[in-house]
């Protein structure tokens, strides 16, 4: 990763290589089993920047995550319960890998299926960062607390998706996600319809004031052969800017279409307009480009009202088909930040990513 910004702040420039461990137990008697993953973190490059962007650790080092330790249980077969350290994916708690490991959460969770109707919950005590071996609890003005969630999808047989969860940590923070998703046909284009409403508030004193916000991501993307054309709209209402994280250890990130590189664009009363394209290069099976810029406006932050950024991303990532390299990839990310020098810095952000899976059995 080689992280500029343009107005006096220290650069970030680090390098890691992570080798990744993954085990996955059959289910013994056809009920219990387990699953671990195990990730070692070397250092190759560090400025000694701090946290190094989450390439290494916090003091600029590798380190050794386990990302997964679980028991695994099936009492019946569409039920699946998991009890220890887990990477949890929830669009309002989740584990996003965006580094060289991913972070983790401790817990106990539940996953079933009924047909088309699909049920989750878990419960929650510790997490770890994406760049820690350590797993801390919850905690704001210091008070630990818990995080609890239920949630659902449904697929309708005319092409519409929905899904909802809930999640409270008691005294901090509650939050709603509502997600609803339509796949139909136009003209010859393949056209994806997406609704995201979000609301979280405070539920307590331990977040520290009164929090109030809500956030509407509108997508809709059109697919054509090796080509797709996305357009989004989001906008951030209520009191304050949109804020996911549970304190404490957690890392987690927005499911939504306005979260890019570097920005999620989910500031107080912001307004972001977002232009994407995708294209499967034919003449190069495995070459994937995109190119993506999002310009947003009507910021308040701090003293500034009405204030303007916005990002712009280039991406281009090659899997190799065949071979004895089959499936190793080579990812380039290219971001650029600029705006209103009082809402963010200008910054340029470089990541290449190598990556290559290698089954034993």
């Amino acid at each position: 990763m080689n992280r500029d910004f343009d107005q006096g702040l220290n650069d970030i420039h680090a390098a890691g290589q992570a080798f990744k461990l993954n085990v996955y137990s059959p289910y013994y008697g056809g009920v219990v089993g387990f699953d671990i993953t195990v990730t070692e973190v070397v250092e190759l490059l560090d400025d000694e920047t701090i946290r190094s962007s989450d390439v290494l650790n916090e003091e600029g080092n590798g380190y050794t995550a386990v990302e997964n330790l679980y028991l695994k249980f099936k009492p019946v077969e569409n039920v699946n319960i998991r009890a220890g350290r887990m990477v949890i994916m929830t669009p309002l708690l989740n584990d996003m890998q965006s580094r060289l490991s991913a972070p983790s959460t401790q817990a106990i969770s539940a996953d079933a299926t009924f047909g088309e109707l699909g049920l989750y919950g878990f419960y929650s005590n510790e997490a770890s960062r994406n760049n820690s071996q350590d797993f801390g609890k919850y905690r704001a003005n210091g008070e630990d607390y818990e995080i609890a969630s239920v949630g659902g999808s449904y697929k309708f047989s005319n092409g519409l998706k929905t899904q909802i969860q809930y999640a409270v940590a008691d005294d901090y923070l509650k939050q709603t996600f509502i997600n609803l998703t339509h796949e139909t046909k136009l003209s010859d284009y393949d056209v994806m319809l997406d609704l995201i409403f979000m609301h979280g508030e405070d539920d307590g004193a331990l977040y520290g004031s009164d929090y109030d916000s809500n956030l509407t991501s509108l997508t809709a993307r059109f697919s054509k052969g090796n080509l797709a054309y996305t357009v989004n709209y989001q906008t951030v209402g209520g009191d304050d800017g949109y804020n996911i994280q549970w304190g404490g250890q957690d890392d987690s990130q927005f499911y939504t279409w306005g979260a890019v590189q570097l920005l999620d664009f989910n500031a107080d009363d912001e307004q972001s307009l977002q232009f994407r394209v995708d294209y499967d290069v034919p003449s190069v099976p495995g070459l994937h480009l995109m190119a993506r810029h999002t310009e947003a406006w009507d910021i308040d932050s701090g003293a500034i009202t009405d204030g303007e950024r916005r990002e712009t991303n280039l991406d281009a990532k090659y899997t190799v088909q065949s071979g004895k390299a089959k499936d190793l990839s080579l990812h380039l990310r290219v971001a650029h930040v600029d705006g209103d020098s009082a809402v963010i810095p200008e910054i340029t952000d470089i990541r290449l990513i190598l990556d290559y899976p290698l089954s034993l059995l």
